[in-house]
């Protein structure tokens, strides 16, 4: 893959990572939260893979979130007033957010999260429906992540 072909590659995961964020925001908006969550894991997803591709266009394509962050650098193009923000929020990503998430209904998706105690946030219980509280932190997290990633992308790779 030549350098012009690895850019454009890039940009394609970028873009989709702006277009998956928002609708996995769109789709919690209208109470489907498993797919708002699904989504919005694929846009993280999708903005890691846009730097991992800018390094290396061969990579694992499995898809660990903690995995891809570390491989593609992305920690480095972050703002040092960021970083801290930049690491909570991938935490809560790793934490929310599995590819296999797709497969399941909402039920499941909340049995699994009962059996892995996120349930909870911290030391409390999460009052009313904490699927759709989880989903919220996991779609904010992902914005954040994918609108530093979008706003780094011109200082690390326009030249």
């Amino acid at each position: 893959m030549t350098g012009g072909e690895r850019k454009a590659q890039a940009e394609l995961y970028r873009d989709a990572a702006t277009e998956r964020a928002v609708c996995a925001r769109e789709l919690y908006d209208g109470g489907w939260y498993v797919d708002a969550n699904y989504l919005a894991g694929v846009a993280v997803e999708c903005m890691l893979r846009a730097y991992r591709v800018m390094i290396d266009p061969e990579f694992d394509s499995r898809h660990d979130i903690g995995k891809l962050c570390k491989m593609a650098k992305f920690t480095d193009v972050v703002p040092p007033t960021d970083n801290d923000k930049v690491n909570a929020a991938l935490g809560e990503v790793v934490a929310l957010w599995s590819n296999n998430h797709r497969y399941l209904p909402s039920y499941a998706l909340k049995d699994q999260w009962i059996k892995r105690n996120l349930h909870r946030h911290g030391r409390h219980w999460i009052k009313g429906d904490f699927v759709k509280e989880q989903t919220r932190r996991l779609i904010n997290a992902a914005f954040f992540i994918v609108s530093v990633g979008e706003a780094q992308w011109k200082t690390s790779f326009e030249n």
